[in-house]
C-alpha cells in the first residue's frame, strides 16, 4: 500500500485523524496539549544564564518575551546557543565583537542570538494548524499566543508525538524512517558535532564504530555539558577550545534505545515516550540502517 493509501485508510478508520479527536470540537483545543504555564526568558538575560534554564528545566526551546507585558519578541532554540558557541555563523559574534573572549561574550544578553521572526500560534489555534506550520516551517515547537500577543504556551513535536502514542500503529518503521543517518564516530569532537548540527539541520547524531552503534549525541547533551561547573570554569578563563575538543562520545548516551525496521511505528512511539526522546536508532543485525523521530509520526497524522 502506498503511504498515502495508508493514510486514507487511516481516515477512513479515524485512529490518527485529528477530525475525530474529541477536542476537535472545542475553542483553543491547541492549550490541551500545549505545556503552560511556559517557560520564558527576557531578552536581557545573560547567555550562560540562558544555558543554565535550558539544562535545568530539559528544554530546546524557549520563548523570549517582555518580563513586563510577556508580548512575544523571540526565540531561543539550543542549536541557537550551540551555533553561538562554536557551531556556526553566529560564533562569529565571539570572534568579532569579544575578540574570542569567551567569557563575555556568555554574558551578554540573549537577544544576540534570538530569533526574531518568530512562527507562532494563536491560542485559538486548531491542533492541526500547529501540525502544518511545524511541518511547512521545519520547526519543532511553536510559542502560544493571545490576541495580544502575550506568550500563553508552548507546543512541541513530542506534546503533538505523546497526543497519539497509543493510537499510532499498522506501519513499520521502515516506511517512516529516515535511511541516510549522518552519523559520528568515536573521535569526533564535540566541535566537529557543533557545526553537522547548525549547518545541517540535525538535532542528534548516532555514534558508530565499525557499523555498530555505540552512542547518540544531542544538541541537549551539548547544552547540558556547557551549562555544567567544570566546563564554566573553562569558559571563564577563555579556554573554550579545551571544551570544543572534547570527545563526542564522553558526553554522548551510551545506553541507547533502539528499535528494527519491521516494527510497528505504536511500538516507536511507546519507547519514545517512556523514556521521554526524541529519536530512535533504526537497528538490524547490530547494523544501524535508519533513524525514526518524532518528527516522521507527522507523515501520518492530518
Amino acid at each position: 500500500m502506498s503511504r498515502e493509501g495508508f493514510r486514507r485508510s487511516l481516515r477512513g478508520k479515524g485512529p490518527l485523524s485529528l477530525k475525530t479527536h474529541p477536542s476537535k470540537k472545542r475553542e483553543g483545543e491547541i492549550l490541551h496539549v500545549a505545556k503552560s504555564p511556559v517557560v520564558t526568558m527576557a531578552p536581557t538575560t545573560p547567555i550562560y544564564d540562558g544555558i543554565r534554564i535550558m539544562t535545568r528545566e530539559g528544554f530546546r526551546r524557549i520563548p523570549i518575551a517582555n518580563p513586563g507585558t510577556r508580548t512575544l519578541e523571540g526565540v531561543v532554540t539550543a542549536t541557537d546557543v550551540i551555533n553561538y558557541l562554536g557551531g556556526g555563523k553566529k560564533f562569529q559574534i565571539i570572534q568579532r565583537k569579544f575578540r574570542g573572549n569567551f567569557f563575555k561574550a556568555i554574558n551578554e544578553p540573549i537577544k544576540i542570538i534570538m530569533t526574531k521572526k518568530v512562527v507562532s500560534v494563536k491560542t485559538s489555534a486548531k491542533i492541526s494548524e500547529a501540525i502544518e506550520l511545524m511541518k511547512q516551517r521545519n520547526l519543532g515547537g511553536l510559542p502560544v499566543v493571545d490576541d495580544e500577543k502575550r506568550v500563553m504556551a508552548i507546543i512541541t513535536e513530542r506534546d503533538i508525538a505523546n497526543m497519539f502514542a497509543d493510537r499510532l500503529s499498522g506501519e513499520t518503521v521502515a516506511r517512516l524512517m529516515s535511511e541516510k543517518v549522518v552519523t559520528a564516530l568515536p573521535k569526533t569532537t564535540i566541535f566537529e558535532v557543533a557545526k553537522t548540527i547548525t549547518t545541517q539541520g540535525f538535532r542528534r547524531l548516532p555514534i558508530i564504530s565499525e557499523d555498530k552503534l555505540i552512542g547518540i549525541i544531542t544538541a541537549m547533551d551539548i547544552i547540558r555539558f556547557f551549562g555544567s561547573g567544570e566546563v564554566f570554569k573553562y569558559l571563564r578563563s577563555g579556554t573554550i577550545t579545551q571544551v570544543l575538543n572534547t570527545l563526542a562520545l564522553e558526553i554522548a548516551t551510551k545506553e541507547v534505545a533502539t528499535i528494527k525496521p519491521n516494527e510497528d511505528v505504536g511500538q516507536a512511539a511507546k519507547i519514545m515516550q517512556e523514556k521521554n526522546i526524541g529519536a530512535l536508532p533504526v537497528v538490524k543485525n547490530e547494523k544501524l540502517v535508519g533513524i525514526i523521530t518524532e518528527r516522521d509520526f507527522f507523515k501520518i497524522i492530518e
